[in-house]
């Protein structure tokens, strides 16, 4: 089946009768607990496990496909407008108006160097981002960037050789892109950072993934 978003996903279980689908499950169980004497290895396990059964673009395991890509909550107002911020931003257009084929949109008031950014609140696996224009403007290019946990430093989705990955965003200011990330990645904030732009940076958006837990 198809949506807005690219597939229905469905996780099909091996040892399940033949036919039975059953409601999708992206990450089963809860997170182990942080150490906070030893951050990095703790992300590490969450990490892998995530790899292994949310793997973004990649073959699934043998017992289970597994894909994760429902909408977090920018175009439904699940997300909150207080969990959206962003560098600058004009007088018409805040941060909180960047909502997947809402009336509204974000620009921001100085377009080199900007960034908008929203708040999961809680660790979510992301696997992918849902950008659109507006009719004043729209982004061409733009890279992700993502934290994991607080006060953790921000990382970039990066390509083939480790490089700082710029997605390709718009062509036309009304009709949404998606981009589904190589990988999926846990994340309690994520930065979409425009790189290139056509006329204004105007910006409309939705993140992709599911819960951790």
């Amino acid at each position: 089946m198809h949506s807005a978003y690219g597939e229905v996903d469905i996780i099909l279980l091996s040892g399940v009768e033949s036919g039975c689908v059953k409601a999708r499950v992206c990450y089963f169980g809860p997170p182990p607990e942080p150490d906070p004497e030893n951050p990095d290895q703790w992300m590490k396990q969450v990490m892998q496990e995530i790899r292994d059964r949310c793997p973004g673009l990649r073959e699934p395991t043998p017992t289970a496909k597994v894909l994760c890509r429902q909408p977090l909550g920018m175009e439904d107002g699940t997300i909150n407008n207080d969990r959206v911020s962003a560098s600058s931003s004009g007088t018409c257009c805040p941060a909180s108006g960047a909502r997947l084929n809402a009336e509204s949109r974000w620009i921001p008031e100085i377009p080199e160097g900007s960034w908008i950014k929203v708040d999961l609140v809680q660790s979510t696996v992301v696997s992918g981002v849902v950008t659109q224009g507006y009719y004043v403007g729209f982004v061409t290019h733009f890279m992700v960037a993502y934290q994991n946990q607080p006060p953790s430093a921000y990382e970039y989705l990066t390509d083939g050789n480790g490089n700082k990955k710029v997605f390709t965003g718009s062509t036309v200011p009304g009709t949404p892109v998606t981009n589904l990330f190589n990988e999926s990645v846990l994340a309690t904030e994520v930065r979409i950072e425009p790189t290139a732009w056509d006329s204004n940076v105007a910006l409309r958006l939705e993140l992709l993934g599911c819960p951790l837990d």
